[in-house]
């Protein structure tokens, strides 16, 4: 052990860890330290914190615990103060990185009276007695999940938005933990409602965020938000499987290995399985894909038939008659030709194309809009033979449970079954995927619906998109579009579908 020459100042470091985030216990634990140091009449040279850190497992290079190590090893302190052995680790791995050959540390436990100086055996008999502990719990903790994750319970943590965690001494007889949140269960709602209608991920971050809307941190909707929310099953109540030490991956959840959750379900589950299979295996795009305005990339040039962009224009105005300056420029709102053949207003064209898109679907016809889709099924068909290739797959498990049959033996039947519940799962999603002028079936108003403030952009840019192709024509330098009527003569409009 390290020995200080007689009459010096013992140098003092203090560790503080443990394992969940929570600031008032690491600050105890420093109080307690100081305490002990002041006591003793020793100064404080260092503090070293980790904050929710695990004491079980390896704490990496970037941790306190390694910084700690490192600064002994430079000769920085001679004493490292505690207040438990939990607290410095639960692992005898790490007592041997303190302790001799490998260092000669001095290390004082306040609660438990260890000063290594004069033994080390009861620091070691501790720490072994705590990673005992540790093994039994991590025992008690796998029999206590899969007890819940039979009664269809999610682990503890937090609640995906959309939902609250309950807390124990509010659940109800059958213990739910998930309780909906009708505030943000509006946002996971409009997400899957937009996206299966066609709109893109960028499109409805943007969407959300013009529309005030924020997450649970208040912090703004982005693409990969958008995209996990669409991944995750528990907004259709399933518990998914676990990844073991693998990093989660949403995409690597198979759905019919998932088990019903004992909470209720936000989201249908043929509309989750219609989202992840338009996901799944593609590559997330980035926030650029959002649109700002009606017709911007969906509009084409008359010249070069290239879609338009948006652009910003700025006024030049010229100096007043009564001398009294130029008026400041002002920017507006333009649709450009990536070729330079039109640079227009779009204000103007904005308007027109909403009241052709209004008048359209003021028509007594708009149900006849509705795209039929090839070979339609029945989706309550759909699901029944879901409910039955799920009830052979469960047969089959039960069997190699109870030792009727091998795993080599029922590995083709399961692989089989697997096989007809994807292709089932496929067909569902091909059947719940929206047709953009659905939710106009039984509208009154069209005007009011098109206008209406919960009425996103990719909402309306999808109906114009499944209606018509916009074709802007050049009208030359100088000439200002100022009306419905002038827009008229120079935005060609060619129907897509029966629309007249």
């Amino acid at each position: 052990m390290t020995t200080e020459p007689a009459g010096a100042v013992p140098r003092v470091a203090l560790y503080a860890r443990q394992s969940v985030e929570e600031d008032q216990g690491i600050t105890q634990q420093i109080i307690d330290c100081e305490e002990d140091a002041h006591r003793r009449g020793w100064p404080v040279l260092a503090k070293y914190i980790d904050n929710d850190t695990s004491g079980t497992t390896e704490r990496g290079p970037k941790t306190d615990w390694h910084k700690m190590l490192r600064a002994f090893d430079d000769g920085q302190f001679d004493i490292l103060i505690v207040t438990e052995t939990s607290r410095l680790t639960r692992n005898l791995t790490d007592v041997l990185d303190v302790t001799p050959p490998r260092r000669a540390m001095r290390v004082i436990v306040i609660r438990q009276g260890i000063d290594t100086a004069v033994d080390d055996f009861q620091l070691k008999l501790l720490v072994l007695v705590a990673e005992n502990e540790v093994k039994l719990k991590a025992q008690r903790d796998a029999r206590y999940a899969r007890e819940r994750r039979v009664a269809g319970h999610p682990s503890p943590g937090k609640a995906p938005h959309g939902y609250r965690w309950v807390a124990a001494a509010n659940r109800d007889q059958i213990g739910t933990r998930y309780v909906i949140d009708e505030d943000e269960a509006q946002d996971v709602r409009v997400i899957f409602n937009e996206f299966l209608a066609g709109a893109p991920l960028g499109q409805i971050a943007r969407d959300l965020n013009t529309a005030g809307r924020s997450t649970r941190k208040g912090a703004r909707w982005r693409t990969p938000t958008i995209r996990r929310i669409l991944m995750n099953p528990l907004y259709s109540a399933l518990l998914a499987p676990s990844q073991g030490s693998q990093p989660h991956d949403l995409a690597a959840i198979d759905l019919a290995a998932c088990t019903p959750g004992a909470w209720e379900a936000l989201i249908e589950r043929g509309h989750l399985v219609a989202a992840r299979d338009k996901l799944v295996g593609v590559k997330p795009n980035h926030q650029g894909t959002a649109r700002k305005w009606l017709l911007s990339g969906l509009a084409i040039c008359f010249v070069c038939r290239q879609p338009v962009r948006s652009a910003r224009g700025m006024t030049h105005p010229t100096p007043r008659k009564d001398g009294s300056g130029t008026a400041p420029g002002q920017r507006y709102h333009t649709y450009r030709c990536v070729n330079g053949h039109i640079m227009r207003r779009g204000e103007i064209i904005d308007e027109f194309i909403s009241e052709v898109c209004i008048a359209r679907l003021s028509k007594p016809d708009t149900l006849d809009l509705l795209a039929s889709k090839p070979d339609a099924v029945d989706v309550r068909v759909l699901h029944a033979q879901r409910i039955a290739l799920l009830g052979r797959r469960k047969s089959v498990l039960k069997l190699i449970a109870s030792g009727s049959a091998t795993e080599e033996d029922a590995e083709e039947a399961l692989d089989d079954l697997n096989h007809q519940l994807r292709a089932v799962d496929t067909e569902i999603a091909r059947a719940v995927t929206s047709d953009p002028l659905a939710e106009l079936v039984g509208v009154a108003d069209a005007r009011a619906w098109w206008h209406d403030e919960e009425r996103t952009l990719a909402r309306r840019r999808a109906v114009v998109e499944t209606l018509m192709t916009v074709v802007i024509h050049p009208v030359g330098a100088g000439k200002r579009i100022t009306t419905l009527a002038a827009a008229a003569d120079t935005v060609e409009i060619n129907w897509k579908r029966s629309a007249t």
